[in-house]
């Protein structure tokens, strides 16, 4: 009977530890997330800049 409640505990241990990981997960996706949104937001700065730009030769 003493296995059963070794198994049993291993098993909330288990479920615990995927959890944990699984909402530390979520936080890398959503930083992840917000970094593609901070880097597409900067490419569109960079584009209307460059779009300003007067090369010589190119009028």
């Amino acid at each position: 009977m003493l296995w059963v409640w070794i198994f049993g505990g291993l098993a909330v241990a288990g479920l615990v530890a995927l959890v944990v990981y699984g909402v530390g997960l979520a936080h890398r996706v959503a930083a992840v997330r917000h970094e593609v949104e901070v880097t597409l937001g900067r490419a569109e700065e960079a584009r209307a800049l460059v779009a300003q730009l007067s090369l010589p030769g190119r009028d």
